[in-house]
């Protein structure tokens, strides 16, 4: 069983990281930041990428297999939110300028902090499901998770045979953003990945594809409400086993 007595808690998983199943004392809800892993629970996985939050209640028994670059996820166990965390959930990706305005609330603690707890359980089980993805759209996204910056979409679109207007349509539809801006958050969770393991922002962002350290800290402003060395810096756990 894991225990922990931080009530909101940013943990780094090293990349490729398996971790084994285990239970946890406490109901909690994590949001992954940055990266990506896929939840065993029972017999059914969950994959998840940066945006979508899960509920876990006390007991549930879980296990994960963290991305190639690692995985960054804010973890919250608030006292006030464990009766309404009875039952496991894994929510469709959050709008992003809702996680912007929440996420600064959770970094600064206190009473703030609960009341936005609130606030994200009650739109990650407002967010309506999407459309059913098809193969090609699949293809199209782990493309640009893995090689975010190595083409233009218009090429990609071409690619698999499609408009780049479908693109955009079927990819909406699908995974509730564009291309486009789920292209530039790829780019932020690489960068993000690589400043967790030691990177400068300035080596980071020219890695990621950014065109520099500015409008990497812009993106990263834009999506979370804070800088990537606010993000990555201030009291981040490293998990780099599958010890618990």
């Amino acid at each position: 069983m894991c225990t922990s007595d931080a009530p909101i808690k940013l943990t780094r998983y090293a990349a490729g990281l398996r971790q084994r199943p285990h239970t946890h004392d406490r109901p909690h809800f994590s949001v992954v930041l940055a990266g990506c892993f896929e939840e065993e629970v029972g017999r059914t996985d969950h994959k998840f990428t940066a945006g979508r939050l899960a509920l876990r209640p006390e007991g549930l028994r879980h296990g994960g297999m963290f991305g190639a670059r690692g995985t960054l996820i804010l973890t919250c166990t608030f006292a006030e939110h464990a009766p309404a965390i009875t039952a496991p959930f894994w929510s469709q990706p959050l709008p992003r300028e809702r996680l912007r305005t929440l996420l600064p609330i959770f970094l600064d603690g206190g009473d703030d902090a609960i009341e936005a707890g609130w606030d994200l359980l009650a739109l990650a089980q407002s967010t309506p499901a999407r459309a059913e993805a098809s193969d090609w759209l699949h293809a199209v996204r782990e493309q640009l998770l893995e090689e975010p910056a190595a083409m233009k979409l218009s090429v990609i679109a071409t690619q698999s045979g499609k408009h780049r207007v479908h693109l955009g349509r079927a990819f909406l539809a699908a995974f509730g953003e564009t291309p486009s801006a789920f292209r530039r958050r790829a780019m932020l969770d690489r960068a993000l990945s690589a400043m967790t393991t030691g990177a400068s922002a300035a080596s980071a962002a020219v890695e990621a594809g950014f065109a520099d350290q500015s409008h990497f800290s812009r993106a990263c402003r834009e999506t979370f409400g804070v800088t990537p060395r606010q993000l990555t810096q201030t009291n981040v756990a490293f998990v780099q086993d599958g010890a618990v």
